[in-house]
Parts: structure tokens; C-alpha cells; sequence
């Protein structure tokens, strides 16, 4: 079991203790800030990096990547859980939230999920969209993609997979992304590429407009916690927010959220993602029910949802957060950079120039003046990516 602690400070004896068990991202950095901020003291452990010179990190660790060693890496979950009396332990993407959902009675502290049938069944996007729609949330048109399925494609289909990993199959995947297929014949082949992976390919029909989310938090009894509204102008190659605003939470939208997830019976952290169409209503595409990637711009609008969560999670009487504020900026800066050099909307230079203008007063990922340590290790990282010899993006 390989276990091995990086940075290390003097513990607190009556601060409570937050583990964030993660692959690298920019959302276990908003996380560990937020819970930070709220006096938690905060772990991170990662096989696949660390959140580098962050303050708000108290250690680092690093530990089995779960895709290849899934018994070592609840084993090393474990001890750390044991050694420095973590409170609760967090997974942040899907792949350590289903594993340490599976396995939570050898965790040794709070896993803090839903039922695992519940979480498997959030996470299963056909089960999800069908979820959905018995509750009367919009959805995209969504198969398995059988052959039949694939014989009748005729135009652009996304395919995704049913689940990133599937606990019960392994697989040595820990995350197949979604795709936009112009057609029958790149269908099949990504299609194909998601079986071999382990993953249950579907067929979900393509919905043109823009990029909206619903986050929230709901503690065990379903009482609404804290809950921010946010839509996304601009979308990186990974068709993710490189820039997202909040805006007032609609009321018939969480009504029907909240409906879904009593429908599913989860509680805790929430991320839901819609594509509006100019003339339909938001359609559900995605439940995220951990750490995602803007996170920051609801932690940014007032609505600390790491620190509710945990809280609920420990059983505490957690008072509801007020509503965040809305106009609030998001943008994730070197992701919009290169959107910029990609689409060079109205010509490399005007797209470029908005980028960098809408860094001003937006809340970012990385840069944040009183942990300015993260920035500046990506700083570091960008000027060697671009030495001579070490390549670029073009």
C-alpha cells in the first residue's frame, strides 16, 4: 500500500477534519478553500497529483489510484482516516464517490452519501433521466445503444456512458468522457470504445442552446440548504463552464429538482446540469453529486455549499444559507484562453482581448490573493509547457 504524506502542519485538537479524496481539478481547490474558510481542517490524497501550495491544505497525501488498485486505495483510505482522525471523507469525482460509497463500512468515518443503490442510481444517467421525467423535469431523448439503436442514427448523437466506473466491473477507465458524434459511423466507433472500457454506452439526443446548472445541498430529511442557480456563456473543449454567472434561482426549476431527488432519496451536494433550448424548457442532462468544476463561483456568490454539506453530514443543525448573489463571474481562465485561440470569435485578437477584460472581477479556479500559491505554481507550469522542446497547444 503505497501511503505517503507530502505537506504537514500542527493540527488544531478541536477542529473538525475534512478528507477530499480527488484525481487533480480546480473543484477540490474551491472545496478545500471553502471548508478552510469555515475552520475545518483539511486532507487532500491523490494518486494523480496534489493541490499544489494551497494554505487551506493542512496535508497532502498521496495513495493507490482506485482504477488499478481499488483495494489499496480503501486500505490507504483507511489508515489515513485512522491515523489523523478525519471526520469525513469526500470522494471528488465519480469514481472515489462510488467506490468509497460502496465501501464505506471500511472507511471508518462518515461517507457522506445516500444509500449506495441511491448513489449508483444518481450517477447512472439512464437511470437518472428516467428518474427525471417521472418527476416532470424535461429530458433529452435517451437509449442504450444497442445495435438497432446505432442502425437508426441519422444525423448528430451524443453518446455518453452509463456510468464513468462501475464499482461492480472495475475497469481500468476512471472517467469516459461524453462525445458529440456527427454520425452513425463515429458513433459506433466511440460506442465501441465505451464497451471495451467498461462503461454502458447510451444515445441521448442532441440539444442545441446554452449550458445552465442548479446546485444545491439538501441534508437527510430533504430540507434545502443552500442552493445557487448559474448559466455559462462560453464552454471549453471539454464542454465545461470556462465561463459562468449566477442568476436568481427559478423557483419552479428547484421545485422539480427537489422532486427528483426525494424521488432518488439523495441527500447532500447536488450539481445538476441542463441545456435550454431557446423555445423548450432546461433539460436535465447530468447530476453531478460531488465537487464539480465551477465551484467556486457559488462559494464566490455567498453560498458556502462544501462547508453545509459536511456539516449536514455530521449531523449538525444547520442553519440555511441565504441566497448567493447574483451577477457573480466565473471564469476559468486557461481553459478560456484556449476556447479563445479555438473559436476566435470575431478574430483571435477581439476574442482574446474579451477573455482577458473578463478576468477582471470574475471569481477564478486558481487566483485568489489570499492563497496565492496555486496561481502561481500553474504559472510556473504554463512558462515550462512553453520552453522550447515541450510543445504547446498550438
Amino acid at each position: 500500500m503505497l501511503l505517503s504524506s507530502g505537506r504537514t502542519g500542527a493540527s488544531d485538537p478541536d477542529a473538525r477534519r475534512a478528507l477530499v479524496v480527488h484525481s487533480g481539478g480546480v473543484h477540490v481547490l474551491a472545496a478545500a478553500r471553502s471548508l478552510h474558510a469555515a475552520g475545518w481542517e483539511v486532507g487532500v490524497a491523490s494518486a494523480h497529483g496534489e493541490i499544489a501550495h494551497s494554505r487551506a491544505v493542512h496535508r497532502d497525501f498521496s495513495l493507490p489510484a482506485p482504477e488499478r488498485d481499488p483495494d489499496g486505495f480503501v486500505e490507504a483510505v483507511a489508515a489515513l482516516v485512522a491515523e489523523h482522525g478525519y471526520d469525513v471523507v469526500f470522494g471528488a469525482d465519480d469514481i472515489e464517490v462510488l467506490l468509497l460509497s460502496a465501501r464505506r463500512d471500511e472507511i471508518g468515518c462518515v461517507v457522506p452519501y445516500a444509500a449506495h443503490a441511491d448513489v449508483v442510481r444518481a450517477i447512472d444517467k439512464l437511470a437518472l433521466v428516467e428518474a427525471a421525467g417521472r418527476v416532470g423535469l424535461a429530458v433529452p431523448q435517451t437509449e442504450v445503444a444497442t445495435a438497432a439503436a446505432l442502425a437508426a442514427v441519422d444525423g448528430p448523437v451524443v453518446v455518453k456512458a452509463r456510468l464513468h466506473w462501475d464499482p461492480a466491473a472495475g475497469g481500468s477507465a476512471r472517467h469516459l468522457m461524453a462525445r458529440v458524434c456527427a454520425g452513425r459511423d463515429e458513433a459506433q466507433q466511440v460506442a465501441d470504445q465505451m464497451a471495451s472500457a467498461g462503461g454502458g454506452p447510451l444515445l441521448q439526443e442532441v440539444v442545441d442552446g446554452r449550458l445552465s446548472a442548479l446546485s444545491v445541498v439538501v441534508d437527510r430529511q430533504g430540507r434545502l440548504l443552500g442552493a445557487v442557480q448559474q448559466w455559462s456563456p462560453r464552454l471549453s473543449g471539454r464542454l465545461t463552464s470556462c465561463r459562468a454567472v449566477t442568476v436568481p434561482v427559478d423557483p419552479e426549476l428547484l421545485d422539480g429538482v427537489r422532486r427528483l431527488l426525494d424521488e432518488m432519496g439523495w441527500w447532500g451536494l447536488a450539481n445538476l446540469q441542463f441545456m435550454s433550448a431557446p423555445d423548450g424548457p432546461p433539460r436535465l442532462i447530468d447530476l453531478n453529486g460531488r465537487f464539480y468544476g465551477s465551484l467556486a463561483l457559488a462559494v464566490g456568490s455567498g453560498v458556502p455549499l462544501p462547508d453545509l454539506w459536511a456539516r449536514a453530514a455530521l449531523g449538525d443543525d444547520v442553519t440555511p444559507s441565504g441566497p448567493g448573489r447574483t451577477g457573480v463571474r466565473f471564469q476559468s481562465f486557461f481553459e478560456d484562453v484556449a476556447r479563445a485561440r479555438r473559436e476566435r470569435r470575431g478574430g483571435l485578437v477581439r476574442d482574446l482581448a474579451s477573455t482577458l477584460a473578463h478576468a477582471l472581477g470574475a471569481v477564478h479556479p486558481h487566483a485568489d490573493l489570499r492563497d496565492p500559491g496555486p496561481l502561481l505554481a500553474v504559472l510556473r507550469e504554463q512558462v515550462r509547457e512553453r520552453r522550447p522542446g515541450r510543445g504547446s497547444d498550438g
